[in-house]
């Protein structure tokens, strides 16, 4: 079935039991911002400054216990998120954050393919906000196919809620919000990829043992 992929990605967050957004609209997220907007089981939360955003959806988790979405724009929309990102890094607080990008054939990454000279940015407010937040969450990518994002988007709610929680990102392109995908070709994601990282469980008695030592 051919949907948009703004679309799909507000029907994901939906599947996942997300009923909350916090958002500041930008050009660079249009069509996230539409179909976040005009889905009927989301209610979007419009805040004055994306770091009220990315505070609210870290309170929204502490108080209901449960994921809020933050969509913000390119370039400042992004950056603006960063302080409320680490508190819940820092917490292990869940956070599914969207971000818009400018045209990918704009970005400095599709640029690398023709020169050399790393630049810094080539669009109009673009910058590579994977590379900021790569360390202050559990997983961070921008989709350079269209045909990546239901990876993305399971491998990113499948980080954010497995293990210790904490942030995750996904920055998607304009012109890959607006096309359309054929969600029958996409590919999913395997947990299995992760969780084998991921450190062995501690039993009670371990627990209590550290502490007892720790009190006595």
């Amino acid at each position: 079935m051919k949907v948009r992929l703004a679309d799909y990605v507000a029907d994901f967050l939906v599947k996942h039991g997300v009923t909350d957004v916090f958002s500041v609209v930008g050009g660079g997220a249009m069509h996230l911002n539409d179909a976040l907007g005009h889905n009927e089981n989301l209610k979007v939360t419009y805040n004055h400054h994306e770091q009220a955003c990315a505070i609210a959806a870290e309170a929204y988790a502490r108080i209901d216990n449960r994921i809020a979405a933050v969509c913000v724009t390119t370039g400042p929309g992004g950056t603006n998120a960063l302080t409320g990102v680490v508190g819940g890094w820092l917490d292990s607080i869940p956070m599914f954050i969207i971000s818009g990008q400018v045209r990918y054939d704009t970005t400095s990454r599709y640029a690398l393919q023709y020169t050399e000279t790393p630049l810094r940015a080539m669009g109009d407010q673009e910058y590579d906000i994977v590379k900021s937040v790569s360390n202050m969450t559990k997983y961070a990518t921008m989709i350079e196919d269209p045909n990546d994002i239901r990876y993305a988007l399971e491998k990113a709610w499948h980080l954010a809620t497995t293990g210790r929680p904490g942030p995750v990102w996904i920055d998607i392109p304009v012109n890959f919000q607006g096309g359309y995908i054929e969600t029958d070709e996409l590919k999913g994601y395997d947990p299995e990829e992760d969780d084998k990282l991921l450190p062995p469980e501690v039993d009670m008695d371990t627990i209590k043992t550290v502490i007892e030592r720790r009190l006595a």
